[in-house]
């Protein structure tokens, strides 16, 4: 097993902050299209049950949105975009590759995790490998990754010393 350095929890917490931004911009505009077609197909003012139908149905896309977005870029790459700019990857427990069913496997963790309001995940503050409950479900762990020309991961460097 290669030795790397598990990322700091300010380090994933900056990441997650980017990748909710992110996500909230994707979320925003595809929630608008729905809502236009919603309201675009009546003539006449929708009903409260179509309003609560309509409120779920964004809820759904939510998670959908969520679930594409972590499970594609864990899988592709091992990082989403906030993870890229903050030098933190997510790899299997020996260092290799997480791959995809992993990502879609510790996205589930993450929901889960979500519904218990972050109880689960208190292992990222108490154990030697920072692994919560989605990392451990999933078999991955977060890492700090050492690349040329990640501009923000090394000056993050300077203020969280």
């Amino acid at each position: 097993m290669r030795e790397l350095a598990p990322a700091g929890l300010w380090r994933r917490l900056v990441a997650a902050l980017v990748d909710c931004l992110v996500g909230a911009i994707i979320w925003s505009l595809a929630a608008m299209w729905l809502v236009i077609a919603a309201w675009g197909s009546r003539s006449a003012p929708l009903e409260l049950r179509e309003v609560a139908l309509l409120g779920v149905a964004l809820a759904m896309l939510g998670v959908a949105l969520h679930v594409v977005y972590h499970g594609t870029f864990i899988g592709g790459c091992g990082q989403t975009p906030g993870k890229m700019a903050l030098g933190i990857t997510v790899v299997r427990r020996d260092g290799e590759r997480a791959g995809y069913l992993r990502a879609f496997v510790r996205c589930l963790g993450g929901l889960l995790s979500a519904l218990t309001l972050g109880l689960t995940s208190l292992g990222v503050l108490f154990t030697r490998e920072r692994r919560g409950f989605a990392d451990w479900l999933a078999g991955t762990r977060v890492v700090r990754f050492y690349a040329t020309g990640s501009y923000i991961a090394s000056n993050f460097s300077r203020f969280t010393q």
